[in-house]
């Protein structure tokens, strides 16, 4: 008997703390988008609202360790994670969570700006 409740507090032990570590999740909607060279040249920019509908659907949805919220707080920027498209940076503002997708692709540096929400539960 004593060997089942052991094991059944580890397990909900163990389930809690996986819960809190991945208890939130960030979504960002990207607004534009800006093309550099790795030589630092400035190749396009635009905000092409359907481009980036095409590119992201709704937005794009990555899962935070609590150890990720706190930065937020310093308002300095860090990378969150990295998805398929690039690399994900985050920082927190007075107006937000503002985040950036960057994607290195042949010579050419993709940064894509948005707004990101951040989602608990």
């Amino acid at each position: 008997m004593i060997k089942k409740i052991s094991f059944a507090v580890a397990f909900l032990g163990s389930m809690a703390s996986t819960n809190i570590a991945t208890a939130a999740s960030v979504n960002c909607s990207f607004m534009s988008e800006t093309v550099i060279s790795q030589s630092g040249e400035w190749v396009k920019s635009e905000t092409d609202f359907m481009k980036m509908i095409e590119l992201f659907g709704d937005g794009l949805k990555l899962n935070l360790e609590s150890s990720l919220l706190g930065k937020l707080d310093s308002k300095q920027p860090f990378l969150a994670g990295k998805v398929n498209r690039g690399s994900v940076y985050l920082m927190g503002s007075e107006i937000g969570v503002q985040g950036k997708l960057i994607n290195i692709t042949n010579d050419q540096i993709a940064i894509y700006d948005g707004m990101c929400q951040v989602g608990f539960g």
